[in-house]
């Protein structure tokens, strides 16, 4: 009966390590699709080499041919109908017939041909599909351009890491181990009288070990094989059978660690409880060696509970964040930035015509300029706002569409001047017609988010990095071209802060202000301005964002199964003990609550400790889930305390305890 439970149990561990095993096989194929046979990633950064983007990509279409890596580049579908996670796959290689291909965590990827780059930067990650053997010939070759190349071959290992580095998620692979041990002592537990009599009978303590060791390896064994050949047999059939290579790498390696520390701990367990001359004198039950060892365990494993409570949490309402960031910079998807590829002197040469450019755009409601000032700019000891952003009308319209109205709140502006007048001397600098800074600022309009929202803009100098802010003063300039001169208004596209509207539009824009190839050309220029998307690394990111928020908000639902597994145990080891007791109180007419009073009652004054001292390192926003994860683990305690004290009472009255 004692085998049925621990592999009843074990099954359930073990399910549990199969989910773990379905999210390292799920991040994997993320990180590395199988469907695409991607088995190497390559980052690439062009930042210090000569090569625009366009020679870029041509270098290395070239050096793909040649090599044989079959490189594919990872990009967001822009063009993809609301699906926020969505990606396409860029290949190197000569006629690629669009080819969809399923994760699998659900939805679908593309590989598309190289026509999509062409508005691209050639800066990011990049896949190896064919031969690698010769990959040290393709980073030397880069290398030596300057190019700054990591590589890294497609590893099990390194997704796992990733899971466990995960704070919340760790705890829930913790938990997995705080159950076997728990399921060891509850082992040790159902053999401890047997124990007890082989010793008095002579038997070896070897032998003895060598059974019950023996008896609980084998109950795992079965149970793990059950779960492994039948979660096999499940992800083949519904995902694909491409995947049972991982998963099943990863659930027998986890099923081969958990069994080794069960074994261990019993071993360790059997070695520091072993039955001695004066318990077996006195006559008192096997089990009270193991009691200390129960406590302990599930002390820890509560302690996990309500210490992951708030980082869980706080997680969850960041959910909420990450989705309206996703859904920014799907907003943003069809806004482009301006790369200068000139030299010192054509970048020069090109100003008054870039200048007039953005006039242009300005004039059509295509141009968006967000630039915010960090803290530091503030005056000091002015705490009223996290920095001051320096926006047009276009950019509030982009960014503010579909937000609640209003978004923004006018501002006093005795109190925005204040805020803002150490910003007097750049804007001095800036001004088209030398106007002093403090006379800009005045020719401004001054607001901030209304509560509750976070407005997003662009950090200055930041390469198109956006920021969601709730306290920022927003400027709102009457347009970029009127304040800024031609010089800065160049710099400023030249790090993104300036933005244009759709790929087409801006290309045409340029043309019509002589920036375009063909009128570079007839000046005698070399370089030229290349036009690509903003919003596809922000896209990326806020996807593997939202994928990790879902790992921490499961990490909870693990340990809360975990404790539940160890309270109950520890609940029936302490049954045993008290088994003696509680039966003739239980046929004198006593209720379960008065016979389990006591000890209840301990346990949740230690646990209420406990939570105290998890709440000391909390976050006061973690404060309330702490609380209801503490008090649902509360209510646990009583309830596994009833159901073992029934199922002794019923083994005593059957004489089976």
């Amino acid at each position: 009966m004692y085998q049925r439970i621990v592999a009843v149990v074990a099954g359930a561990l073990f399910a549990l390590l199969a989910l773990v095993a379905t999210i390292v096989t799920d991040l994997h194929d993320r990180e590395y699709p199988q469907a695409i046979g991607a088995h190497g990633r390559v980052g690439l950064d062009f930042g210090s080499s000569a090569l625009d983007d366009e020679q870029a990509f041509d270098r290395l279409a070239q050096l793909d041919t040649g090599l044989g890596l079959g490189l594919v580049k990872i990009a967001p579908d822009l063009a993809g109908a609301g699906e926020a996670d969505r990606k396409v796959f860029v290949s190197f290689a000569e006629d690629v017939p669009p080819t969809e291909f399923g994760w699998f965590g659900g939805g679908t990827g593309q590989v598309v041909d190289r026509e999509r780059l062409a508005n691209s930067y050639a800066d990011g990650s990049y896949l190896l599909t064919g031969d690698v053997s010769r990959l040290d010939e393709f980073i030397a070759a880069l290398s030596g351009e300057g190019v700054v190349v990591h590589a890294r071959a497609a590893s099990i290992s390194e997704s796992f890491g990733f899971v466990v580095n995960e704070g919340s998620f760790l705890s829930a692979v913790l938990a997995a181990f705080a159950m076997i041990v728990a399921l060891a002592l509850f082992w040790l537990s159902m053999k401890a009288r047997g124990r007890a009599l082989r010793v008095l009978g002579g038997c070896p303590v070897w032998r003895i070990l060598v059974q019950d060791l023996s008896g609980f390896a084998g109950a795992l064994a079965a149970s793990g094989l059950v779960v492994l050949a039948a979660s096999t047999v499940y992800v083949g059939l519904a995902y694909d059978w491409v995947y049972v290579g991982t998963f099943v790498t990863v659930l027998l390696g986890l099923q081969l660690a958990v069994t080794g520390a069960a074994l261990l701990a019993a071993l360790a367990m059997s070695a520091t409880a072993w039955p001695t001359v004066t318990v077996l004198a006195l006559r008192q039950p096997a089990v009270r060696s193991l009691r200390t060892a129960a406590v302990i365990v599930q002390a820890l494993t509560f302690l996990l509970v309500v210490s992951s409570a708030g980082p869980a949490w706080t997680a969850y309402r960041q959910a909420a964040a990450t989705a309206a960031d996703t859904a920014m910079w799907r907003q943003l998807s069809d806004q482009v930035g301006v790369q200068f590829g000139l030299g010192e002197q054509e970048m020069l040469a090109v100003e008054p015509d870039f200048g007039k450019a953005v006039r242009d755009a300005e004039s059509r409601g295509t141009a968006a300029l967000s630039f915010t000032f960090a803290e530091r700019t503030r005056p000091a000891g002015s705490t009223d706002y996290s920095g001051v952003a320096l926006v047009n009308q276009r950019w509030l319209d982009l960014v503010t569409k579909g937000a609640p109205r209003p978004a923004l709140e006018p501002v006093p502006r005795s109190e925005a001047l204040a805020n803002a007048e150490n910003l007097a001397p750049t804007l001095e600098l800036w001004s088209r017609d030398g106007r002093p800074g403090a006379e800009v600022l005045a020719g401004m309009r001054f607001f901030r988010p209304v509560q509750d929202y976070r407005l997003p803009v662009a950090m200055g100098g930041g390469g198109g990095q956006l920021v969601f802010l709730h306290d920022v003063l927003v400027a709102v300039l009457p347009s970029a071209y009127s304040v800024i001169d031609d010089s800065n208004l160049t710099s400023l596209a030249s790090t993104r802060n300036i933005v244009f509207s759709e790929i087409g539009a801006t290309q045409e824009l340029l043309q019509r202000n002589g920036l375009g190839v063909d009128s570079l050309r007839a000046r005698g220029f070399t370089g030229k301005l290349h036009v690509v998307y903003i919003a596809e690394d922000g896209i990326l990111l806020a996807q593997f964002t939202a994928y990790v928020t879902w790992l921490l908000n499961l990490a909870l639902a693990a340990l809360l199964v975990a404790f539940a597994v160890a309270a109950a145990i520890s609940a029936l080891i302490t049954a045993l003990l008290h088994a003696k007791r509680d039966f003739p109180l239980r046929l004198a007419g006593r209720s379960w609550a008065h016979v389990l009073r006591v000890r209840v009652a301990r346990e949740v004054l230690v646990g209420i400790g406990l939570t105290g001292l998890a709440l000391l390192f909390q976050r006061p926003e973690g404060v309330v889930a702490v609380l209801v994860v503490a008090a649902v683990g509360l209510l646990i305690v009583p309830l596994c305390h009833v159901l073992a004290a029934r199922w002794c009472f019923a083994g005593v009255g059957r004489r089976r305890i």
